[in-house]
């Protein structure tokens, strides 16, 4: 194939280096939005960073004065400060307890580096404490706190006025200077009456606080400032002071936030964090060129790496475009062997190598369809042949199989014969019928067993293949590989079908005799009913003996006549499963069915027999007539409840004629008898001994034996007034021995007969 250079664009090179500019403009473009977004970034992180340094001030300033208010309340409570404050005088003891007080005093400052000094002031001795001097309030205001704008009198106000705990700027003397130091002041509450007892007055170390501020990174390049509720700057890391005066007051208003202004000429990042302990404000101002710098550096390496990214690229583009181009042009020289003319110029490399393969492979599929077709109507006739004993039974096995391309991998066989109906709405079409149920089975037993299909005279045939090893449970697979694609089928296609198969056979030979064996287990097809799985060796004819005996026949009339109708059913249910599932032969078992059902109808009393539509009802040519194993058994279910319906009839009218009355006067009549009994009684009448027992019951209200026992009785009292011997009276009124007497009158009379005797 040769495309002109008109052309080009439609080649697959020029496509590549398309596709190859495209993946190189990614990083490119990406790039450029990486630059685009460095601004918002480095705002970003200016802000993060800013919040993060003033936060971290926050809490290390914020800790601090928690440790010195804990130890301000501390103060409030210490035993030896409360006995200072309690002292009127300054004796010698006096002197004492100001001595211990300043040592604790000395102790609590030298912890904690963050306080300058502690001072409590005495309103009783007018006096000043410290770690370092004991003085008057005069002597101490001259010494620490005087200056031009703060007198004296202003000081002792401040001392004795009332403080809950609260920060003030007092004028402190730091190294030979006074400076305004934050300083936190509390009252000692009187221990008795009103007012305060002095009060605590802790200045804060402003050089360790300036020095913190100091040592924290990023503070060298801006300015960090803590400013007091009334606007006064506390510390600062810079000398500058001037610089806020004016600007941050407008600052403070807009609370805890970050946000960008100018300050001394520069734009600056601005954070204000508020503190929870104290109520001072952390002021942070950083010039946002300090973090530009290193935006500037990210934006260098970007044009760096466009530039390097646009120049290697290209070189990468024009070298791989080239080496990946070189297989595709000898696949177009390969197919332009077999190119036809005028059809490759308008089509790309890809395009012409595409349309070439699949003419390849269709050529290919067709060859395999048409030999897949043929092999399959050479097995189908070979399979066939085979079953009919058509074939020549000396080829080996695996010779046979080969040739055939038959999966068989033992000497192992059965051959399975399938007969398909529809249903209402499924397919009548023999062929599709056929096919839809091979398919289905194939699927479903293949994976344990080989099963091959073929059409004999009309009926779908199968050979199974027993997979080595399995011989013993191969029925078992097979039946449940049949359940389910008979479920499917039926659900799917609306189509049933029943499987009739052989035993076991070994060798080619075998084949033959296992399709015998199944078209003889098919004739019990109709018996057994239809969607059935029928196994020839469970139908295969017997010599077994008649199972319906004499004696079964007697015990199928004592149930009738003694009212057991339920075990009659069960017995006859019993008959039929055996006459169907025990390899009987069909001539025998249809003799057996034929023999309960004239036991039935024998047990239907003469008189009652009169009564009865034969020439309508006709059972015995009815079951004559059956071809189905159900049909059999639903026959011989009507002929039993037709039985049970006469009998039942008969003991009601027996019922409704006085029963009760008859069997009284017949024990009346016959007590003498040693053998009356129930049992004799329900002979007599013609019922069983249950029902004539509840019938007497529901007719006389006494239980029929009882009566008997009482008949008895009466009559052996009369017998006994006469002087009657005890055993000649029992054996007179039907007691079988003297005992049996004198244990049934002491029941009834509650002695013996023997002192009723004498009672006479």
């Amino acid at each position: 194939m040769v495309l002109g250079r008109g052309n080009f664009s439609r080649s697959v090179a020029f496509r590549w280096i398309v596709s190859y500019a495209v993946i190189l403009l990614i990083p490119v473009a990406l790039s450029v939005i990486v630059y685009s977004q460095t601004r918002e970034i480095v705002e970003y992180e200016i802000k993060r960073a800013s919040v993060a340094m003033l936060k971290q001030v926050k809490y290390i300033v914020d800790g601090e004065l928690r440790q010195t208010e804990n130890l301000a309340a501390q103060l409030t409570v210490h035993p030896d400060v409360r006995h200072f404050l309690d002292l009127k005088d300054e004796t010698g003891a006096s002197a004492y307890h100001i001595y211990r007080t300043e040592q604790q005093l000395k102790k609590m400052l030298a912890a904690n580096d963050f306080l300058k000094d502690i001072y409590i002031y005495s309103n009783a001795l007018d006096s000043v404490l410290s770690g370092e001097t004991y003085a008057s309030a005069r002597m101490f205001y001259e010494m620490k706190n005087q200056t031009g704008t703060f007198a004296y009198e202003d000081w002792r106000e401040l001392m004795i006025a009332d403080h809950a705990g609260q920060y003030v700027q007092l004028p402190v003397k730091n190294k030979e200077k006074k400076e305004n130091t934050p300083s936190y002041i509390r009252s000692f509450p009187a221990q008795a009456g009103s007012g305060a007892a002095g009060t605590l007055l802790i200045p804060l170390n402003a050089e360790k606080i300036k020095t913190m501020l100091e040592n924290i990174d990023w503070v060298k390049k801006g300015q960090v400032f803590i400013v007091d509720p009334n606007g006064q700057i506390l510390f600062q890391n810079s000398e500058n002071v001037e610089a806020l005066s004016a600007t941050y007051r407008k600052w403070i208003g807009r609370g805890t936030s970050t946000f960008t202004d100018t300050f001394q000429g520069k734009k600056s990042m601005i954070t204000i964090e508020s503190s929870d302990t104290s109520g001072w404000s952390y002021v942070s101002v950083f010039p946002v060129d300090v973090f530009w710098e290193r935006a500037r550096a990210v934006r260098t390496l970007n044009v760096l790496g466009l530039a390097l990214c646009i120049g290697i690229g290209g070189l990468l583009i024009y070298y791989f475009a080239r080496k990946n181009y070189d297989p595709v042009k000898e696949l177009v020289n390969v197919f332009s062997l077999r190119q036809r003319q005028g059809t490759s110029r308008d089509l790309d490399e890809y395009t012409y190598i595409r349309r070439n393969v699949l003419e390849t492979i269709r050529e290919r599929d067709d060859m395999k369809n048409r030999h897949v077709r043929q092999l399959r109507v050479l097995q189908s006739y070979y399979l066939s042949r085979l079953m009919k004993g058509q074939t020549d039974r000396n080829v080996p096995l695996a010779e046979a199989a080969m040739t055939h391309h038959l999966s068989w991998t033992s000497d192992r066989f059965a051959v399975l014969l399938f007969y398909i109906d529809s249903d209402e709405g499924g397919t009548t079409d023999l062929p599709l019928s056929q096919f839809i149920v091979s398919n289905i089975v194939k699927d479903s037993v293949e994976g344990r067993h080989a099963i091959d299909f073929t059409d004999v005279d009309g009926t779908l045939g199968a050979v199974v293949n027993v997979a080595p090893g399995r011989a013993d449970c191969w029925k078992d697979e097979i039946e449940d590989a049949l359940a389910q694609a008979y479920e499917f089928i039926t659900a799917r296609y609306k189509l049933r079908f029943t499987t009739v198969g052989s035993d076991l056979q070994t060798g080619l030979d075998g084949v033959h005799q296992a399709f015998l064996q199944a078209l003889e287990a098919q004739e019990y097809r109709m018996v057994l009913g239809e969607d059935a799985l029928i196994w020839y060796g469970n139908v295969k004819p017997s010599e077994g003996s008649y199972f319906f005996t004499v004696n079964d026949e007697m015990i199928l009339l004592n149930l009738l006549k003694a009212d057991e109708f339920e075990k009659a059913k069960g017995m006859i249910d019993q008959i039929v499963q055996r006459a169907f599932q025990r390899q009987t032969p069909l001539e025998m078992a249809k003799c057996v069915l034929l023999d309960v059902a004239t036991t039935l109808i024998k047990s239907i009393p003469g008189p009652e027999q009169a009564g009865v539509a034969w020439e309508e009802w006709r059972p015995l040519k009815r079951l004559l007539s059956c071809a189905t194993k159900a049909e059999f058994h639903q026959e011989l279910h009507d002929i039993f409840d037709k039985v049970c319906g006469v009998l039942r009839s008969r003991q009601t009218a027996h019922a409704g004629a006085g029963i009760g009355d008859q069997v009284a006067e017949f024990v009346k009549e016959n007590y003498r008898d040693p053998n009356l009994s129930v049992s004799m009684i329900g002979d007599r009448f013609r019922l069983t001994p249950q029902y004539v027992s509840r019938l007497f019951r529901e007719q006389i209200g006494q239980g029929l034996h009882d009566f008997i026992s009482q008949t008895r009785v009466e009559a052996a009292k009369a017998l006994l007034q006469t002087g009657a011997s005890i055993d000649d009276t029992a054996a007179r009124v039907g007691f079988a021995s003297g005992h049996a007497f004198i244990r049934v009158f002491k029941k009834y009379v509650g002695i013996t007969p023997g002192k009723y005797k004498a009672l006479q």
